[in-house]
């Protein structure tokens, strides 16, 4: 189950002079979207996900829009397909994913969905190709076009990086089970949660040391930005006892321009040094401030008094 401050999403509203405003409202527990109407021009996102939020559970799936009153009860609801905000989503072939030699694919429906980790984030579970445990994964995936073209380089700059005892290992190409189109991926599951759930732990300086490591590889060897170092990416394997980075939705070549249609785009203000002192900030002090900001308004020199 993803928690409440994750779960809903607005993707995008429409607010005409005089009203009715209507605002198209992301449930990423369900996997759906409901728009929302309100009288009058209602400028606030969070108003609209505010009372959807109060009826979610209770709106069966044939439900594409509600109008609601102004204290968020109900006033109507809408099931008509014309107001489906939710798109086709393209599905690329596997041929033309050009998959390097050694990975391999799982289809779809051999998948178990052991729990919902967070937004197009999955936890399950598939059947050994030869005898042996059930094997547990991580699947990506989406179900949003505005989100294929980050999905798909993900995947495929992720399956192209060799393997590293610190980063979580790339595992299967996903397929639907009808024309075996590439639909997602699968990454290692590793237990514990990440650094940003699970406090419990004592940072250990050898780990702070694997992650310097794993950057420099990234930048210097490999000509890869992460972009995103923070707790929430980190794990830990504790039958190695090493640091392990995952989620490369941000990731980008360094240097590299970025073109339309893409999804890549290096960017200097998310540079890895930066993520790495954030990183260790945050996880000595517990204090998530000053990320709290646009990338490009933080600043190294905030943490000078406080370390």
């Amino acid at each position: 189950m993803i928690d409440n401050d994750s779960k809903y999403f607005c993707l995008s509203g429409d607010i005409p002079i005089g009203g009715p405003s209507t605002w198209h409202i992301v449930d990423w527990d369900q996997r759906r979207v409901v728009s929302v109407t309100m009288d009058g021009e209602q400028d606030d996102d969070g108003l609209a996900i505010e009372h959807f939020s109060r009826h979610s559970s209770q709106l069966s799936p044939d439900i594409y829009r509600i109008h609601v009153s102004h204290t968020g009860e109900i006033i109507s609801t809408y099931t008509d397909s014309k107001n489906d905000q939710t798109c086709c989503v393209h599905y690329l072939s596997l041929h033309e994913a050009l998959l390097p030699e050694g990975i391999q694919t799982v289809r779809r429906n051999e998948l178990e969905e052991l729990e919902r980790l967070g937004p197009d984030v999955d936890h399950v579970a598939y059947p050994p190709c030869l005898k042996g445990s059930t094997k547990k994964a991580v699947f990506k995936y989406y179900f949003l076009w505005q989100y294929a073209q980050m999905s798909w380089k993900e995947m495929n700059l992720w399956m192209r990086l060799p393997r590293h005892p610190n980063i979580v290992p790339f595992d299967r190409v996903v397929v639907d089970e009808m024309k075996g189109r590439v639909v997602g991926f699968t990454s290692s599951y590793v237990p514990g949660g990440n650094l940003e759930e699970n406090k419990s732990r004592v940072f250990r300086l050898k780990w702070l040391r694997q992650l310097i490591d794993v950057v420099d590889d990234l930048n210097l060897e490999y000509g890869i930005a992460h972009q995103d170092i923070a707790p929430r990416n980190l794990l830990v394997d504790e039958s190695t006892d090493s640091v392990m980075l995952f989620d490369f939705n941000f990731a980008a070549r360094i240097n590299h321009p970025s073109s339309p249609g893409e999804g890549e785009s290096y960017l200097e203000d998310r540079n890895d040094i930066k993520g790495v002192i954030f990183t260790a900030y945050e996880i000595i002090t517990q204090d998530n401030s000053l990320r709290s900001m646009p990338h490009e308004d933080q600043n190294l020199d905030s943490l000078g008094g406080d370390l």
